[in-house]
Parts: structure tokens; sequence; C-alpha cells
């Protein structure tokens, strides 16, 4: 579907070997968030590091120069290709390992996205545990992937698999069976709920029932919001796993440290705050988990090409998992999309090592302090919540603070952001017109209340990169976007009728 609309061969693969979130659509020529397979243009903005990215620059030219030097011309040659990606795919590993500090002994998966990296801790709980019937409690509903609940449960979250394409099947193989419980992240009235008292009551069931509990904890949902407990893996993953879904990756090195000390397995993906393009994610295993999967039988009934092989190969797991190599080893999958957008998101973590995490702390609260008052500034708009790099907003409909834009109507708002809408509304003041003709990407809505939802700005690694060296232009940007936000929420009704 990308090369119809005319993208290069680099540009098409940068599509391929996720779910049906990566592709290119029929009707639109971009993804389901609006996203093209190119840098975005020099007149547009970027503020959606908390949803998917374009790529950046240059982010492009890496993956490009990855493209040309060590993958173009060996597609027509299977066992070329197979050794290409697994050399490529062990240096991804280290330097990321590299960028994260991360202890010796300390093992990384790469996966296709945050949402099947929840397949794994199944996996490996099974390996750990083979006997036990295995229980997934998931935190955060609504406000983690739509896809990360049903993975957690061994179930395909998309129609399409990296693997099998359209596949037409529920669950993995060999991951039938796992019960899953979900707690919310908020009550109907929008207000956040503490999940680590429930969390805790089901862990607790579930080990008096003799299961295998997998424990979760969010670090930062789509609002930035962040469960209270990070929950550990007592006795080195033999009473239960615990795992942290860092998918957000805005973190500092101290906290992933604690988590790892903690023996807590960890969700990590660059396509979110470090702007690879969508998607592109990992699961760290820590000292402990990793050397005793290094001696466990492998669950081999999930590694099946309907299980797990549908989503991984043996090129894009560790040393700890050679047993599972001989069935994860098949060198006609070839995930080409996959090393390219991880390419990208490393040479963004690459790009700003320099700036310390206590810099970067500072920083991006002084961008969100200035953000918000933007925001609450204008009499439209409203600040919902400020966490980390993302600044969460709801819209007064028509100006009318009453009436907040309802999920359905901030899907469209999210729409027109990225598209010159000024022409439609022909009764706006000037001012108001050419903040509609500003092109600006921004966090999809997100249905934080029954009575409304709320859009994000998100400072990712390129905006953060700029505000460091010239805070007043990357402030200009911020306000330009939330001028369009303001305008589009007072003319929703002129637009809504416009039918575009």
């Amino acid at each position: 579907m990308a090369s119809k609309f005319g993208f290069s061969e680099f540009e098409c693969w940068l599509t391929t070997g996720g779910d049906d979130r990566s592709l290119i659509l029929e009707g639109t020529g971009a993804n389901k968030y609006h996203i093209k397979p190119l840098p975005i243009l020099k007149s547009q903005i970027f503020r959606g590091s908390c949803t998917g990215n374009p790529p950046t620059e240059t982010g492009y030219e890496a993956a490009k120069s990855l493209f040309d030097d060590k993958i173009d011309g060996l597609q027509g040659d299977p066992i070329k290709l197979d050794a290409a990606l697994r050399e490529i795919f062990q240096d991804q590993r280290e330097r990321l390992a590299a960028y994260l500090q991360l202890p010796l002994g300390t093992e990384i998966i790469l996966c296709p996205s945050g949402s099947d990296a929840e397949y794994i801790p199944i996996a490996i709980a099974k390996a750990l545990h083979p006997n036990k019937n295995i229980v997934s409690g998931i935190t955060q509903l609504n406000e983690i992937g739509a896809g990360s609940a049903p993975a957690s449960t061994g179930k395909y979250f998309s129609k399409y698999a990296p693997f099998l394409g359209d596949h037409g099947l529920d669950y993995l193989q060999g991951f039938h069976g796992i019960v899953g419980v979900l707690i919310d992240a908020r009550r109907k009235d929008g207000s956040a709920i503490d999940a680590s008292e429930k969390m805790h009551k089901f862990t607790q069931e579930q080990l008096a029932l003799n299961n295998y509990p997998i424990v979760h904890g969010v670090f930062g949902g789509k609002t930035g919001m962040r469960d209270q407990v990070m929950p550990p893996s007592p006795g080195q993953g033999d009473e239960f796993m615990g795992v942290v879904d860092a998918c957000q990756g805005r973190f500092t090195l101290e906290e992933l440290r604690q988590w790892l000390d903690q023996d807590s397995l960890v969700l990590f993906t660059t396509s979110k705050f470090y702007q690879a393009p969508p998607f592109c994610g990992a699961v760290i295993l820590p000292v402990s988990i990793a050397s005793k999967l290094s001696s466990c039988t492998p669950p081999k009934d999930m590694l099946a090409k309907n299980g797990l092989l549908g989503f991984v190969t043996d090129k894009e797991i560790p040393l700890c998992l050679d047993s599972w190599k001989e069935d994860l080893r098949d060198g006609e999958r070839n995930n080409i999309g996959l090393a390219l957008r991880w390419e990208a998101g490393l040479h963004a973590m690459e790009k700003i090592s320099g700036i310390a995490d206590e810099e970067r702390t500072s920083l991006t609260d002084e961008w969100g302090d200035a953000v918000k008052m933007m925001v609450d500034d204008h009499p439209c708009l409203d600040t919902f919540c400020v966490e980390r790099s993302i600044v969460s907003i709801r819209m007064a409909k028509g100006g009318n603070r009453n009436e907040w834009l309802s999920m359905s109507e901030a899907r469209d708002l999210f729409r027109w952001m990225s598209m010159d809408v000024s022409d439609a509304v022909p009764e706006a003041s000037e001012d108001e017109k050419e903040a509609l003709r500003v092109s600006g990407f921004i966090g999809q809505p997100v249905s934080v209340s029954e009575d409304y939802a709320i859009v994000r700005i998100a400072l990712g690694v390129d905006s953060l990169f700029a505000f460091s060296e010239n805070k007043d232009l990357t402030l200009r940007e911020d306000e330009l976007i939330v001028k369009k936000l303001g305008a589009i929420s007072k003319n929703f009704n002129a637009l809504k009728e416009s039918g575009i």
C-alpha cells in the first residue's frame, strides 16, 4: 500500500513488520495517526511523541544509511539477509544496553511494539513455572495502549501480525487460558484510581489459589500518569513476576536501575519519547531472571509459528534464551522494518545522551510550566494534567466551558490539527485563520471521563533537544499549536458542518 502512494523502497520498509497501526491507509496515504514514513515538512510542527511519530530528519537518515549499507540488495537472498539482520539486532541490543547503562548480565529482547511485548512475560512465566496457571493483572485500562490488555492474556490485539499478515486468529498458539484482571485508570468523573491496593489484593488472591501472577505497574500511561507502586519479582520471580510498563520512555536511569534491582521485567519502546517511527519495542530482563532462563526448558508450544514466532525470531532474542532459538529460527522471517525503526530510535537516544537526566528533568519541567500557562490563558482550553513531558488538555466546544469535546469530537479535532482548515471557517477572525492554517501533530485523544476527552501536547527527544538550544523558538511553535487547538474548539461546529 505504501508503494501505491509513491514512497521509496526504504520508506515502504519503514511501515512493515508491525501491525495495522503502521500500515498506510488507502484513503489517506498515511497511517491511522495521519503519519507518513517521511520527516514532517519544515512548515509543520510535531508534538505527538506519546502516540506515533514520523521519523525525525536525523532518524530518517540514520535508518536510511543502515538500509543502504547493510540491507538493500539482500531481499532476494534470505540467507544473507538473515545473517545481516542477526548482526544488526545484536548491535542494536548492545547499543541500547550501553545507553541505558544496564548492569552486566541484563538481557534485552527486541520486539515489534510495546503491545506485543506483553506476550514475552507470559512465555517467560511459563518457562519458569510450567505447571502453574498464569494470571495477568493490568492497571490503567484506557490509558495504556489499546492492545496491551488483550495481549497480556495471550490474545491477538490486531488482525495483522508481523510475520502472519491478516491471520484471522483469536489467541496465539499455546497462550490459551491466561486469565486477566483489569483495573481502570480513572473513575467516571476523570479522577485517578490508585491501583496499588487493588493489585496487591489481586496478587494475594492468586497466590492463595496457587496460581502464578504477572503483576503490572504503569510508569506513564497516555496522560503520563504513573502507578504508585512498580511491582517487584519476589524471590527472583519464584513468587510472582513484576512487570513495569515504561513504554513511554519518560523515566530516568536511576528509576530504571531501581526496577531492575527489584528484579522487575521492564517494557520499553523508542517509538514514543525517542520519536522512532511506529513502532519498536523491547523487554529488558533483570540479571536474575535472565540467569534462570538460561537453564529453563523452553515453552515450546508458545514458540510455534502461530505463537511467538509470529512476532519475533531467534535474531531478536539474547543469549539467555538460546534454548528458545531452535524453535524461533526461521530464515524466511526477517523483520527489516523493525531494524530500521530501532535504528532511528537509537540514533535519537545517542543524540541526546549528552544531556544528563537532571538537566533533562529541569528542561522538561520548564517547558511543561510554560505550555500549561499558554493553555490556561486560552478561554477555550483547560489543562487537565501535566505529567513529565506530556500536557493533557480538554477543549470547550464553541468556547462553552460547560460543554467539553467528547471522544468522537476530539478525534475530529485530532485529524483537523494535521490539516490546513482555515478555508472551512470563513467567519473566523484573521488571527484564528492564521492558527487554523498551521499543520500540527499532537497526541491522539484519550477518554478520561464519561463527559469529555483530552488531547496531548508532548515533548519528544527532538523538541527537547531543540528546547535546550533555543527555548523561545520552541515555545513559539507550542504557542501555535495551542492557538490552533483553541481556534478549532471555538469554531468546532462550523468545522463539523463543513464535512472535512
